[in-house]
């Protein structure tokens, strides 16, 4: 008789697979197990969040913003990114691929200022700050050394030192970041081509004209572009400027000396002409340029025209003067004083003459019935004329001659008191 076999004995006659396929014989699982179980699906599930996220991270990592002082470049794969007239990006948002795929790269086109300080001036000892031409002067006693000391050589075969400002920017975004990409590069390459172009452009001038400031700037600047163009660094120099300008320093005390005297000749020049403005205008006023010119134009008549030209040029000022107009612009100041002060003296004159000539007129008829009569009228006239007004009278005894030395001391005084009431007349009149 056969005993039923245990359950476990079956379990182990069975294959392996048929005990997994088969529910019923699978054994449950304990708390442990079912924890880390769930602890496991937990963690797929946040490393697959994860993913997802690093995923879209890196979708979305090649979004990138142009400012609007700066440009961009987009380049895939070490090429660039568009045709050559849109490779250029300006201010906005853009979407590129990842880096590695693509790579943005960004030119600022801003403009770069840079100093030439020490190329073409003169090495000083303890510096120029605070110290004035005579310390330096002092300072310098050697002569210009290449190493140290900076120079420019003038057309006419002379030494002059110079600080120069370059005002550069970028103007072709793909040509700079192709062949320059640095800034520190781009410096140096703008600072080299700008010496080539001062060095040309002052070899072409005198000293004296580069002393005073006097520099073709448009030579220099086209050298220098030149061979940035030719480099194609896609730079370009908007502006170069000439900051300061000495002499060698053995000659400075003469420069000075001779900029002085310039200068003192411009300050005379020009005070002569306020002077000579001031005087014009107090002769004639508003018509003394005019006026003058009339003047010069009868003065050359008279050395090289002819007479009738002279005639013409002296009525064109007669007639001037006459009307105290020239040119539609009137004349005043002491012309115009004296003028009128000329033109009332000849009224005047004129109204006193015809007044002596009418009392004439009415006198002849009378002096010729009674000459004695009319004569002795006139005299008496004549006397009272005479003897009217500030007059003193001396009286002699008849045929005795008397010496009165000392004058009458009342009659001085009330002479002296009318000359001063007079004189304030006069000027109470003037100021009116």
């Amino acid at each position: 008789m056969t005993t039923p076999e245990a359950p476990n004995d079956v379990a182990r006659q069975l294959p392996p697979m048929q005990i997994e396929q088969d529910p019923g014989l699978a054994a449950p699982l304990d708390p442990a197990q079912q924890s880390l179980a769930e602890a496991l699906r937990v963690s797929f599930g946040i490393l697959k969040v994860a993913m997802l996220a690093l995923l879209v991270a890196y979708a979305f990592s090649g979004t990138f913003s142009v400012g609007s002082n700066e440009v961009a470049l987009r380049l895939r794969f070490g090429e660039y990114v568009g045709s050559p007239g849109e490779r250029v990006l300006e201010r906005g948002t853009y979407l590129a691929a990842p880096f590695p795929i693509e790579q943005v790269v960004k030119v600022d086109t801003r403009p770069m200022t840079l100093a030439l300080e020490k190329e073409f001036w003169y090495e000083t000892r303890g510096g120029e700050q605070g110290r004035t031409r005579e310390q330096i002067r002092n300072s310098r006693s050697r002569p210009l050394n290449p190493v140290y000391d900076g120079s420019l050589l003038t057309g006419d075969m002379n030494i002059a030192h110079a600080r120069w400002t370059i005002t550069y920017r970028v103007n072709d975004p793909v040509a700079y970041v192709t062949n320059v990409g640095d800034k520190a590069l781009a410096e140096n390459l703008v600072r080299c081509a700008v010496q080539q172009g001062v060095v040309q452009a002052v070899a072409q001038l005198p000293a004296d004209d580069l002393l005073k400031g006097i520099v073709n700037r448009d030579t220099a600047t086209g050298v220098a572009q030149r061979r940035l163009d030719e480099m194609s660094t896609g730079l370009t120099i908007d502006q170069l400027t000439l900051d300061k300008v000495s002499a060698p320093v053995s000659v400075m005390g003469s420069f000075d000396a001779v900029t002085t005297a310039e200068t003192d000749r411009a300050q005379r020049i020009v005070a002569a002409q306020q002077d000579r403005a001031r005087i014009l205008g107090e002769a004639a006023g508003e018509g003394s340029e005019k006026l003058l010119a009339l003047i010069d134009s009868y003065e050359r008549a008279n050395e090289t025209a002819t007479t009738a030209e002279q005639h013409a040029a002296e009525k064109a000022i007669d007639e001037s003067l006459a009307s105290l107009d020239v040119g539609q612009v009137p004349i005043g100041g002491e012309v115009a004083r004296i003028i009128n002060t000329a033109k009332t003296y000849r009224t005047q004159v004129v109204e006193r003459i015809k007044a002596d000539s009418e009392t004439f007129d009415r006198l002849l008829p009378q002096y010729e019935k009674n000459p004695r009569i009319i004569l002795s009228r006139l005299w008496e006239d004549a006397k009272e004329k005479i003897l009217t007004g500030d007059v003193e009278t001396f009286y002699t005894v008849p045929g005795q001659l008397q010496l009165q030395l000392n004058r009458d001391p009342v009659i001085q005084k009330e002479r002296q008191q009318e000359q001063i009431r007079s004189l304030k007349e006069e000027q109470s009149k003037f100021r009116r």
